[in-house]
């Protein structure tokens, strides 16, 4: 069986990685000159079921309304993309009642779980490096107010197996020594164990040498124009310059531009762009290394190690279309993020050493991904992964291959298919 996958970023490579090892013949096909380039280049780095909770949590109508516009709001959305957004705002919001959103939390906490285990059964098999970290992931929370909330959703993960610690504010300091110059700013926080933190752009390089190693072809440097189509289903793709190539199976994992690909077949796939922003930075030396990745409660954004030599400051969600222009007001509070959490560590760090990058995370209405049957015959579907990119991408590459090959299916794809939205 020959499947050719579209996009190659982080989920499409894990995909044709399982493709390959499976025994299918694979070719992936990417307009960029090479892996995982966009979305997942320089992303948050966390795998955290911990924050599989979709972002259209309850009442997120009234904090959209409330921040509308100003640039320092976690979840921003630009008035001038509300045009594209009406049909898509529609449903996420319908998806933000309770009963809904603890279906999609669920849902998405399953296969961050599983995902979990399929990552160590990569590095098991092929011992491919990427400052992978199995350190846990550290909150931490300013005033009482962000405890309660951290309990309330500690109460949550704990109801669905998922180990969590409340730390005091002297604990927190005493686990990560590298927050002393704010234990008195501190409330306390909490701890979750089974969180993870790699590179994904490094793990996307080194699994794509792997796939090769089994087979799979990657063109890089190619755009689809066009999905072939013959009796009813797909029979390959054309490419810009007018290649076409045939197989038998076709996998679209292009993030925010597969509704776009697969809109000609009249297929209608709910996913926008959502902006996502990151800093960069050298880790300063003389200073206690940061030991975990921190998620501050009050910025809504993290500081994550990267192999003991780098920071990445990640966060902030914005609904601004397709564009991809960094915002100075943007990057500036990632800056003041760093600050706020390593205060000498920020002061060591120039404007200049800080990389900004921003990145477009596929999102779904419901916040859960789209995967597997895509409503034509011979078309598969893997985006809307939203924030959780990174944190589903091998479970998702597992649980899609499997599905494609027939046979033992560990993590069935019902319920993640387009076919929810009717």
């Amino acid at each position: 069986m020959h499947v050719l996958i579209v996009g190659c970023g982080v989920i499409g490579i894990s995909t044709a990685w399982y493709l390959a090892r499976g025994g299918a013949t694979v070719t992936v096909v990417e307009r960029r000159e090479g892996p995982s380039l966009e979305t997942s280049f320089a992303n948050g780095s966390m795998l955290t079921p911990s924050l599989s909770a979709p972002w259209n949590s309850p009442g997120v109508w009234l904090t959209v309304l409330k921040y509308l516009g100003r640039e320092e709001a976690a979840l921003l959305v630009r008035p001038a993309a509300f045009p594209a957004l009406l049909a898509w705002s529609y449903r996420f919001l319908r998806n933000s009642r309770p009963a809904r959103h603890e279906v999609s939390f669920r849902k998405n906490l399953n296969l961050c779980n599983y995902t979990i285990e399929i990552m160590e059964e990569i590095r098991s098999e092929t011992a491919i490096e990427y400052e992978a970290a199995l350190a846990g992931v550290m909150e931490v929370c300013r005033d009482e107010a962000g405890m309660r909330r951290g309990r309330e959703h500690s109460a949550t993960l704990e109801a669905n197996r998922v180990p969590v610690k409340e730390l005091s504010a002297e604990a927190v300091v005493e686990m990560e020594p590298a927050l002393e110059a704010i234990r008195h700013d501190l409330a306390g926080g909490f701890f979750y164990p089974a969180d993870e933190v790699g590179d994904a752009y490094k793990f996307s390089c080194r699994l794509q040498a792997q796939a090769e190693r089994h087979g799979a072809a990657f063109r890089f440097g190619e755009s689809v124009e066009r999905l072939l189509t013959h009796g009813g289903r797909l029979r390959g793709v054309r490419l810009r310059g007018g290649e076409e190539i045939e197989s038998d199976q076709i996998v679209v994992a292009a993030g925010s531009y597969t509704p776009g690909l697969v809109r000609p077949l009249g297929v209608r796939v709910p996913v926008c762009p959502a902006k996502g922003y990151s800093l960069t930075a050298p880790m300063p030396e003389g200073l206690p290394v940061l030991g975990h990745a921190v998620l501050d409660d009050r910025y809504k954004a993290g500081v994550v190690p990267l192999g003991g030599r780098r920071i990445r400051v990640g966060g902030t969600v914005e609904f601004t279309g397709f564009n991809l222009e960094l915002s100075s007001r943007r990057v500036a509070n990632l800056r003041r993020l760093l600050a706020g959490v390593l205060p000498r560590h920020a002061e060591r760090i120039s404007v200049d050493e800080m990389r900004p990058w921003c990145g477009l995370r596929p999102a779904s209405p419901d916040g859960v991904p789209i995967l597997g049957a895509g409503g034509v015959e011979g078309l598969s579907l893997a985006t809307g992964h939203g924030h959780l990119g990174w944190s589903m991408a091998a479970g998702t590459g597992k649980a899609l291959a499997q599905q494609l090959l027939g046979g033992r299916r560990d993590f069935p794809l019902a319920g993640y298919e387009l076919s929810r939205f009717g």
